[in-house]
């Protein structure tokens, strides 16, 4: 039975496709290994991140138009995959970009994406109130602090910055949202 199915997919796919599908199912099951953080003698380990409400309506739309192009962290192969309408779609709705609006389920992924990718920093971040957030990876890479594939995206204090330092820093709601606003504008 598995080898029929595996053929009419072959058919109805292709060949390249079926091996996209392959590498796209084995990076969701890494996923799943690298969301639940690490395993202890006691189980698994809770990290701590900023607040979802504030990520998922200023810091993802952002990320999206920023960072999350087929180009970038919009492809299926990345570490810290960022899904959304204008890029990548969640896989397990279907989606096409462009269509509709970012998902709860992509927004939702793109907040594990973004907290899982330095766990451990992150929780001290929670823990500090955000006074550590210059040694994540996130602030690094896209200041260009560190090696960062798609470069320096971001400068020390612009809207940019400010958006993502401001969420993980627990500014309130308003004013991450405006430094958010005022980072996608010049994106559109």
């Amino acid at each position: 039975m598995r080898r029929n199915v595996r053929e009419r997919l072959r058919k109805a796919l292709g060949r390249r496709s079926l091996a996209a599908l392959g590498v796209l199912a084995a990076g969701l099951f890494g996923l799943g290994f690298g969301a639940s953080s690490c395993v202890g003698e006691a189980g698994l380990e809770a990290y701590g991140c900023p607040n979802p409400a504030v990520f998922t309506a200023s810091v993802s739309p952002y990320l999206e138009r920023r960072c999350g192009t087929l180009d970038c962290h919009g492809q299926a192969t990345r570490p810290m995959r960022i899904y959304g309408q204008l890029g990548l779609r969640h896989p397990a709705e279907n989606n096409v970009s462009g269509g509709v609006s970012t998902t709860q389920l992509e927004l939702e992924s793109n907040y594990a994406a973004v907290c899982n990718l330095d766990p451990a920093a992150m929780q001290q971040v929670v823990d500090d109130l955000g006074s550590t957030a210059d040694k994540l990876l996130l602030v690094n890479k896209a200041r260009g602090l560190e090696r960062h594939k798609g470069g320096k995206i971001v400068n020390e204090q612009d809207p940019g910055d400010l958006c993502i330092l401001g969420w993980l820093g627990f500014k309130d709601a308003a004013t991450v949202a405006a430094s958010c606003t005022a980072a996608i504008e010049p994106l559109k």
